[in-house]
């Protein structure tokens, strides 16, 4: 919707040339709106040309869409807390919103651990994909977290793409096969489903937090990691790595949030602008992301680390060793929700 008024500037021209610009009060963006979003995240200006969170298109979107009515505040870099702190200051209504991986996410939404299991799906397309889908809209992916108080923007999926598997220089390691994780001291995230995809391993999972990860590569208190090469790069880990396996176990995928009381209160114009202006940044982020996705590998490879494409019958070894279709995740898709599992299977298939 295009906004019909005059420019500021314009008022201003207009107020000098009629001698009352000293009359007119100070403007303050934002001021006039009826509805303020203030929104926290853990990636910065700085880096969004290797992790395309679709944040700032969808703030100039959705304000625009609301004519005025609305104000997206968003606060980058981790300064209203990390992915662990700011679901829960959503909660708290202290902020409106924020965007975490949903691997960070799983402690608030347990169905969200369905998504980490591995080889699910063949592409990173086919996963985006069914992001999209009327069905998966209306699943207990979208349910459940309503029901804890959390409004999820269909669109925003700020997906990084498949997880790389990263060695540090300090171990001094290449990983092909499966036994080449053998005395690897891999660091883990809370997922359980991450946890016990590293325990079926030759690997050692090590549980550290996300801001203590750079110095833990450095120092060899963990030896490597599963995170996507955004997010690596994002953040200089990967300066810490001697080689990448592009195993594409899953995906490091991100959720954004909002609290489901803050936006049921909303008007319904309101709403429909912050929905739209999702819609509208996802098909940016698809975009952006797979051509800086594409780049970093490349960027990667001219700092030297080695990087490893695994050919098909070394991936086949892989996903018959340790993929979902074991016996020995069973446990777990009946813990969170055996009905979504076998729709999530359709879906991929």
């Amino acid at each position: 919707m295009k906004k019909n008024y005059v420019s500021r500037r314009d008022v201003l021209k207009t107020a000098a040339g009629a001698g009352i610009l000293l009359a007119m009060p100070a403007y303050v963006k934002g001021a006039e709106a009826e509805h303020v979003l203030t929104f926290g995240h853990t990636f910065g200006k700085a880096t969004e040309d290797v992790m395309i969170t679709g944040l700032q298109q969808w703030k100039q979107k959705a304000e625009e869409y609301a004519d005025g009515k609305l104000s997206i505040e968003i606060h980058e870099a981790g300064s209203l807390g990390g992915q662990n702190v700011l679901p829960q200051k959503v909660l708290q209504q202290s902020i409106q919103g924020c965007q975490l991986s949903t691997q960070n996410f799983t402690p608030y939404s347990a169905v969200y651990n369905l998504l980490d299991f591995p080889f699910l799906f063949s592409s990173n397309e086919s996963f985006e994909d069914m992001l999209g889908t009327e069905a998966f809209l209306s699943s207990e992916f979208i349910s459940e977290p309503q029901s804890k108080g959390f409004t999820v923007l269909p669109g925003m999926w700020a997906n990084a793409g498949h997880r790389v598997l990263g060695i540090s220089k300090k171990k001094d390691r290449v990983v092909v096969n499966p036994e080449d994780l053998e005395g690897v001291k891999i660091r883990v995230t809370g997922s359980k489903v991450e946890q016990q995809f590293f325990r079926l391993t030759p690997a050692d999972p090590v549980s550290i937090a996300w801001a203590e990860t750079y110095q833990a590569l450095e120092q060899g208190a963990a030896d490597a990691l599963n995170v996507g090469l955004g997010p690596l790069t994002a953040t200089r880990i990967f300066e810490t790595l001697g080689s990448a396996t592009l195993t594409r176990i899953n995906f490091n995928c991100h959720i954004t949030l909002l609290s489901a009381r803050w936006f049921d209160g909303l008007p319904g114009d309101v709403q429909d602008a912050i929905l739209k202006g999702a819609e509208e940044s996802f098909a940016f982020q698809r975009s952006g992301q797979a051509k800086a996705n594409e780049e970093m590998v490349e960027m990667w490879r001219s700092s030297d680390i080695q990087i490893v494409d695994p050919e098909p019958d070394v991936k086949k070894i892989w996903v018959e060793s340790f993929g979902h279709q074991r016996p020995e995740w069973d446990e777990l898709k009946e813990a969170y929700g055996k009905n979504v599992w076998s729709q999530l299977e359709d879906w991929a298939s």
